[in-house]
Formats: structure tokens, sequence, C-alpha cells
């Protein structure tokens, strides 16, 4: 016998024949004091086993049990409980929301409201529907078991999903287009009318379904009468816009033939390079003036320009002097904004990733675009959105300039006077290194403005969202902030402003240059109405309301008004009263506070602290009813601090901005930005070793696992 052996406990070896070891299910059903010696002994050495105990070479599977004894013996002693219970690894469904205040039980009769606003409706509440997530999925099996809750549903719930249907998979264009090809008496109504968007994701044209080959686009195409947006999406066209490994998939050499032939007229379409087989500049730039001036493409209102390369798709030089401009050959030599200049109805205009706008390249757009986006753009600089501006700004109502590393804000002292119709400016100056391991996301540009300049707004402007601004200095984050400030009389129509500056400074100064410009910019523009009635949850609910304040009972919490003794027509038309619920009358309370105690009636309130006429107004006007609000205000706290209350901001209250979201720190703008949730312990790691919060049993209380 080995002598590793010999050290175990008489006990053990005349209770236990044989140890066998097992991995239990979860912490709670092991016993530590049962195997705490069995732990800490050696490994038994090599041993030869008599023949007649050697295991067969196939055994049979046996389940391991614990008997009923050795449970209840466990049971009955106590256990040292060590961190919080452990957490399901699923997650649990959201509590619905119910209404708690008085009511009459009426449910609004929906199915009485017409189709378009229905329709409407149900688009609204299911967006998004193509992207390649859970949450699509869901949106669409939720359609569907709209359309089955009433006769009056159907319609609108179907005309919602067919107005854009999801394409999420490589079989579910086959099924669509099996659907359309359908007999008109064999279907419940005519789908192909109902089709106008088109958005197919290409992992389902590049690979091809179970037992179904590829699918060719132009065959649904061809069954969709009012289609009138068509685009095919990459997923290198989206943050971080990084190449991906998809199979190679090109526009079917017959989609637009098959759209001129069945009379389409689209308004927006999506141009991608890497799907366009053609390898030559000039045979490509040939092909896209064609299509361009094709019956198609006459009432194109929106065009997205993806992945034009300088080093597959560059554009043929432009002449430089009179006699090479006055050459006829070349000046027919096409382009990619000589190609998108063809388009008459054009009004949007999108680019992401074209490393080929450069130089005067936005100078040869058409210059009656209403909304211009540029997308991850390596070489577009201010400079030549500067010359942009100047010469065809003027009908510019939307301009949006997200992830552009050489492009910073030195266009926006003259923004007032380049663009005065502009409504919305969007800048996102986050940016994306080119590969995983790399990291090459700082911007090309020395600062993001210089302390010189003060930009200027547009009197048009509407909506205003600056994020991630880097390299900025103090002086001209100052002047930006000082300049929204002081123009806040000259933008009447401005209700959105969302500015997230990165600063670099002493955090002291930082401190102080945060509280003073966030709470000058939330004086100036936020919006300061008045809360909502809180006893507008229901018709009964307000009724209540209105009788106990003439009663004057006071106005305790909505769903205390159930209690109330009135009587009031029921819903048959006879009378009932209503007795069972006894309710504290209201409570004298400060304009800091909310709650309504349970306390009794007269305890004296608690004495309101001392403070500013303008900070007591606010709190009033955040706690108080409609009905209250002219008599919560009390002249005591004016009387107090008359003095601080005259001194007045020189500046201007705009007062009219719905969203107002400043942030100002010192963060450097990752792809994966850090909070502090990322490192809390919501749910458990799934690491066997150790279990978060499991129960332990310890043969001394005083002992602790650290």
């Amino acid at each position: 016998m080995a002598p590793g052996t010999k050290r175990r406990s008489i006990r053990q070896a005349a209770t236990r024949k044989r140890s066998i070891y097992f991995e239990p299910d979860t912490d709670d059903d092991w016993d530590y004091e049962a195997h705490a010696e069995e732990d800490f002994q050696p490994d038994p050495g090599p041993s030869n086993p008599p023949a007649q105990k050697r295991r067969k070479s196939a055994p049979r599977t046996r389940h391991i049990t614990r008997s009923k004894s050795e449970r209840e013996r466990r049971s009955s002693k106590p256990r040292k409980v060590v961190g919080s219970k452990r957490k399901a690894n699923h997650l649990s469904e959201p509590p619905k929301k119910a209404f708690s205040g008085p009511s009459d039980g009426k449910v609004p009769d929906w199915a009485s409201l017409p189709v378009e606003i229905l329709r409407d409706i149900f688009v609204y509440a299911s967006q998004p529907l193509h992207e390649r997530t859970q949450a699509s999925a869901a949106n669409v099996t939720w359609l569907m078991k709209t359309a089955r809750i009433c006769r009056a549903f159907v319609v609108p719930a179907l005309e919602a999903y067919y107005l854009s249907p999801a394409i999420l998979t490589q079989t579910e264009p086959f099924y669509l287009l099996d659907l359309m090809r359908k007999p008109k008496e064999k279907r419940w109504m005519d789908y192909n009318v109902k089709v106008k968007e088109l958005k197919v994701d290409v992992w389902c044209l590049a690979y091809a379904a179970h037992n179904r080959g590829l699918f060719d686009l132009s065959t649904l195409v061809a069954e969709l009468p009012q289609l009138q947006h068509l685009e095919v999406l990459h997923p290198a066209d989206q943050p971080p816009f990084r190449p991906m490994k998809i199979a190679n998939w090109h526009y079917p050499p017959a989609l637009f033939e098959v759209m001129e032939q069945n009379a389409h007229r689209v308004k927006s379409f999506r141009w991608n390079r890497d799907m366009i087989r053609i390898s030559s500049p000039e045979d490509l730039y040939t092909f896209m003036t064609q299509t361009h001036s094709s019956k198609p493409f006459e009432y194109l209102q929106d065009l997205t320009v993806c992945g034009f390369d300088y080093h597959d798709s560059a554009e043929p030089t432009p002449p430089s002097t009179e006699e090479e401009a006055m050459n006829p050959s070349a000046a027919t030599v096409p382009g990619l904004a000589t190609s998108i200049s063809l388009l008459p109805s054009l009004k949007s205009l999108t680019f992401i990733t074209c490393d080929i706008i450069m130089d005067t390249f936005l100078t040869r757009i058409p210059s009656n675009l209403e909304s211009l986006t540029l997308t991850n753009c390596l070489e577009v600089t201010s400079e030549m959105l500067l010359s942009y501006l100047a010469t065809h700004g003027t009908h510019l109502r939307r301009l949006v300039l997200n992830h552009n590393t050489s492009l910073n804000l030195e266009f926006l002292p003259t923004l007032k006077q380049t663009a005065p119709r502009l409504e919305t400016l969007k800048m996102d100056l986050r940016y994306f290194s080119e590969r995983v391991n790399s990291y090459d996301t700082d911007p090309l540009y020395d600062q993001l403005l210089s302390s010189a300049y003060v930009p200027t707004w547009p009197k048009s402007l509407r909506y205003l969202e600056l994020e991630h601004m880097q390299k900025f200095p103090a002086e001209a984050a100052e002047n930006l902030f000082s300049s929204l400030v002081e123009s806040a009389e000259e933008l009447p129509d401005l209700r959105h402003l969302v500015l997230a500056a990165h600063i670099n400074i002493p955090w002291r100064d930082r401190a102080g240059f945060r509280d003073r410009w966030i709470g000058r910019l939330l004086q100036v523009y936020q919006r300061r109405d008045e809360p909502p009635n809180r006893y507008l949850g229901s018709f009964r609910q307000y009724r209540l309301y209105k009788k106990a304040k003439a009663a004057g009972r006071g106005t305790p919490p909505p769903d205390a008004l159930d209690g109330f003794e009135v009587e009031e027509e029921g819903l048959n038309g006879g009378r009932r009263k209503m007795t069972h619920i006894e309710v504290s009358p209201a409570k004298p309370h400060d304009g800091d506070t909310d709650v309504y105690s349970d306390s009794s009636p007269d305890s004296k309130p608690r004495p309101q602290q001392r403070r500013s006429a303008r900070v007591a107004s606010v709190a009033s006007q955040r706690s108080a009813t409609p009905a209250e609000h002219t008599t919560s205000a009390g002249s005591g706290t004016e009387d107090e601090d008359e003095g601080e209350a005259e001194e007045a901001p020189e500046f201007y209250v705009h007062g009219l901005c719905n969203v107002v979201d400043v942030r100002i720190d010192n963060q450097r703008p990752r792809e994966n930005q850090f909070t502090e949730g990322d490192f809390l312990d919501a749910e458990a790691s799934g690491d066997e070793d150790w279990h978060e919060g499991a129960d332990m049993e310890w043969e001394d209380e005083g002992r602790h696992a650290w």
C-alpha cells in the first residue's frame, strides 16, 4: 500500500469503500467538511490491484448521486455565505408597465383609426428592420403578430413590413421572389405594389442558399413595379470601415436593363466600387455616365457613393491650360464628378470612404445640392470645404462630416456667409484604425481650431452636433462656446445642441471651465417648460383630481386619488360611490421634493435652506403641478436674496432647445470607449473555478476566502 494512504483517518477508511472523484453541478452541493481532509492528502502512488478487481475495458455508464442522509446532514449545518447571490446568465424579461392610477377601464378603439395612421405607427414602432441583429428579427416577428391581432390591423401591419421588407438570410430573397410570382387569385393582397424600398445586405447575395444557389437581384427587381429605393449594403461602409473577407459580388448585368424595361423611377441608389466588375477607370466612368443618363435615374434624388479610391478609380486630370480646355476630346473625358452632374434631380449626395475626393473635386459636383455627407474621406480638408461652400453652399441645408481624419473646424468662421440656409450641422471627430492590430487614429491636423478664429452660425440653424472634438485648445473652445452664447438671439430656430470637447488642461482649470460654460449654455438654450400634469393619466383620474381640488383636499399622489369619497357617473349611466380607501391629506412641501410623506399631517416641515431666487424658482417649476405653479412660487425667497436676483445675466436667454448636452473632459476618443460599467461585476464571468456569490461552508466561521 502506498504510504500516502496511511495518513487517511480510520473513520474515512471504515465508512468509505472507494473514493470516486466527481465535479458537483454547483458550489451549493459541495460539502467542505466532508472533503477537507481528502483534498489536502497526496495522491496515492501507483499500485497493482488484484486481478479480480480490475475494471472492465468498457465500463457501464453510472450516474453518481449523493445519499439522502448525507444531504440531510449537510442541510442542518450553518452555511457561510460569501458575497452576493449569483445572478442568472440569461437576461430576465423587462417588467411590463401598467397604469396604477384610477381609470374607467375604457380601452381606446385603436381599430377605428385610419389605415394610413396605423401604418405609420407600425412603421415607427418596428424600426430597425434591416440590421443583422436579434432586434431586427424580433421586430419582424412583432409585425407579423400584430397583423394577427384583429382584422383591422392586417392591412396596415403588412404594409408596414412590405414597404421595406427585411432580408436577413440567404433564403429570404427566394421566399420573397416566390411570393411575388404567385398568381393574384392565390394571394391575400397585391404584395408587388406594396414594396417601395429594397435594402439587401451583401451577405445575402454573395453566398448561396441551401439547395438554391446564388440569388439574382434583377429577377426580384423585375417583380416590383413601385420600387423607388434600391441599396445593396456592405459592412465595410460602416464604422470602423475596415476591409472584410466577403465573397465578391457584382451588380448583375441585367439589373439596369430590367429597370429600364419595367420603367422604374428610382429616387435613391447606392454605388459601391467593389460591386462594379469593370476595372479600367475610363470604362468605369463611361458605364456610370450611361447609367445616370438613362430613364430610371432621371428622378434620382439621393445618391450614395462608396469605396472609390484613387488607385483604381482615379479621375482624368482636368485641363490645366486654355488650349487643353478648348480641346473637345479632353472636355468629354468622363469622371465621377462628371457622371454625378448628369443627374438633374439630385438633392442629396453621400461619399463614404472615397479617397478620390481631393483638390477641386467638390467644386465640380452639382451646385444645387441640399444635403452633403462626407464620411471617412481621408483627403478632405477645411480648405477644400471652404472652396466648395463659397461656390456651392447657397442651397445647402444639411451638412454631415463624420470621421474625416484631415478635416478640422477652420471652415466655421465663414459658415454664416457661405451657407446661409444651413439647418443641420453634424460632425463626429472620432477616427478608426485601418487595421485591428495597429493604432493610427490620431487626426492629421495640428489643432482643431485656431485661437484667432471665432465661429459664426447661420440664422436658419436648427440642429448642431459636434462630437469628440480633440486637439482643441482651451482658448479656441472658449471662442466656440462664447460665439454660441452671443449668437443666441440670432438663432431662433435652434432646437438641438450637442457639444462634446476633449480639452487637455490641468484638472482644476478644466473643472472651472466646465462649470462656467456648461451652466451658461444650459441657462441660455435649455427649454424650461412647465412639467406635464401628473393627473392626466385617465379621464377618471383627472375628474377626481378636479373634484378633490375643488373640495380643498390638496393634491395627493396621482395613484391615491382612487380613495376620495366622490360620486360620479358610472360606465352605464348609473351612479356609484367610492369610499373604500382613506387617503391622508396633502402635506406641505418645499420646492426641492416631490415625495408625499406618510407621517402625520401635523408634523412640522423641514425648514428650507436659504438659496438664490433663481435656484428656488427652478426647483419649484420641477415639483409643482401646473395648477399649483401660480401659488407655489412664494415671495419670501425673493425678498431674502433681492441683491442676487438683481444681478441678471447680460446675455440673451434663448430657452427653446429641447436637447442641450454639453460634455467637457480630457479623454482620448477610442474605438471601444470603456466606462465604469465595463468594470462592474454584473453577471458571472463563466469561469468554473470561482463562482461569484456561491454559498461556501467553512469549518471555522471566522475563516475567509482571502
